[in-house]
């Protein structure tokens, strides 16, 4: 679905994206591991549509999208929700979930894909007259992973998807991760919590100075010992026996 060739990509002078290759096939969940300042949001702004690479080719579903504006890679199909919610916090959770409908290909089905949103996420349905910005941070997440789906991804491409949850919040954040999954959405995640992030992932690529330095399934790289000891923070021995 999504085919990633020699990109590089950067901000100003500096080039922070130094010849990434990446595949996503249709239907898996992908995992973008890595330390921070490696990359892994600039990957997935150039690919949205917010920076534009400097040299390689992004392309979905065999179209080249390397280099579109933003608007035009979501008509695509590809959407981003960004680090940090990004909410519109003195608007309502529905009428956050009601902006992102706002492209062409999306506007026609408003209604259904609320329904759909509400499917996955019922609190935002209670809370549709709340003002987002009074939301916990579990639940502005999932009014901004529903404002993505109101867009009607192909591939969705969540950036930091559990950055400063609770553990309760991160736990319902992954279950909805799933559900979308067997909705038939494909995804990218870029993830913090490197355990969770392998835990449902298919596969998963490791980011390293700009570039793919590991890649294999999510159980692969689980049980890593490189990546269990830089990511996971786990060490390979205690008094003798190997941490499970």
């Amino acid at each position: 679905m999504l085919s990633v060739r020699n990109l590089h990509a950067g901000y100003g002078d500096t080039e922070v994206l130094q010849g990434i290759d990446l595949d996503v096939n249709q239907g898996e969940v992908v995992a973008i591991i890595g330390a921070n300042g490696v990359g892994k949001t600039t990957l997935l702004r150039t690919i949205s549509g917010l920076l534009a690479p400097t040299a390689g080719s992004v392309t979905f579903k065999g179209q080249p999208i390397g280099g579109m504006a933003a608007h035009a890679v979501v008509e695509h199909g590809v959407v981003m929700v960004p680090e940090g919610r990004r909410l519109f916090q003195r608007m309502s959770v529905r009428r956050n979930l009601e902006v992102g409908a706002y492209v062409g290909r999306a506007r026609p089905r408003m209604a259904e894909s609320l329904r759909e949103v509400y499917d996955i996420f019922p609190i935002l349905q209670e809370r549709g007259a709340q003002l987002a910005g009074t939301l916990s941070g579990g639940q502005q997440q999932m009014c901004a992973i529903g404002r993505g789906l109101m867009a009607l991804p192909e591939l969705l491409m969540l950036d930091e998807v559990s950055l400063g949850l609770a553990p309760i919040a991160v736990k319902r954040v992954y279950e909805a991760v799933r559900a979308i999954r067997d909705r038939g959405i494909t995804l990218v995640i870029v993830e913090q919590n490197v355990s969770q992030a392998l835990r449902v992932a298919d596969r998963a690529y490791v980011i390293g100075g700009g570039r793919v330095v590991l890649s294999g399934t999510g159980r692969e790289l689980s049980n890593n010992n490189d990546v269990r000891r830089a990511y996971l923070g786990l060490g390979l021995h205690e008094h003798g026996e190997t941490i499970p």
